[in-house]
């Protein structure tokens, strides 16, 4: 009996910190509630779960995460002081299409708010990892990541530059050839975010 009571143990809190980190991200969708997330020490509570051993405990994590440097320049500041984005681009490489796009979408709502921040998100290393996911088979991990080039891209010429050295465009220009009409919309999108600042 023992041996079960210890799983008993482990099995509560697996459901525990899904049951916290799908409500946190379900509370992230709301402004209303962002500045008492940020009180109650959300970002460094939320860190952690993106390692965790269960992936739809990571996917929520980075879910949240996302809904929250969504909102303001503020929130998207704290995600990168807390040192989340190498954990991000480390897991665009690693794990599942579900976790990939969350991930991207963490990236995409840090870099649209200023181009210091899209410069955080290149410094990151994000860029390479980005650029790899338009080559993915599934077109919502293609669409995630030509959405955050695009936003990474629109801020000025030196950040397109940035993109454009990383490969994204010939990857970009395949997407558009895409049968998904929202992937080839994004990607068409990104294109123009690139290419708005120069002849070039």
């Amino acid at each position: 009996p023992s041996a079960r009571a210890v799983l008993t143990v482990f099995e509560k809190y697996q459901k525990d910190r899904l049951l916290f980190v799908q409500t946190v991200a379900d509370l992230a969708s709301r402004e209303s509630n962002i500045d008492a997330l940020q009180a109650a020490g959300v970002m460094s509570l939320l860190r952690p779960l993106l390692l965790d051993t269960i992936p739809a405990i990571q996917q929520a994590a980075a879910l949240a995460l996302g809904r929250l440097a969504n909102y303001n320049e503020e929130m998207a500041e704290s995600v990168v002081d807390s040192d989340i984005l190498p954990q991000l681009v480390y897991s665009l490489s690693e794990q599942n299409r579900f976790y990939k796009k969350a991930a991207a979408f963490v990236l995409r709502a840090v870099a649209k708010h200023s181009p210091e921040l899209a410069q955080s998100v290149v410094d990151s290393g994000a860029l390479n990892a980005l650029v790899t996911c338009l080559e993915e088979f599934d077109p919502g991990v293609k669409e995630a990541s030509a959405w955050a080039l695009g936003y990474i891209a629109r801020h000025n010429g030196d950040l397109a530059q940035a993109v454009v050295d990383a490969g994204a465009v010939p990857l970009l220009v395949l997407c558009v050839q895409e049968p998904e009409l929202s992937l080839r919309r994004i990607a068409a999108s990104a294109l123009s975010d690139i290419a708005k600042h120069s002849p070039e």
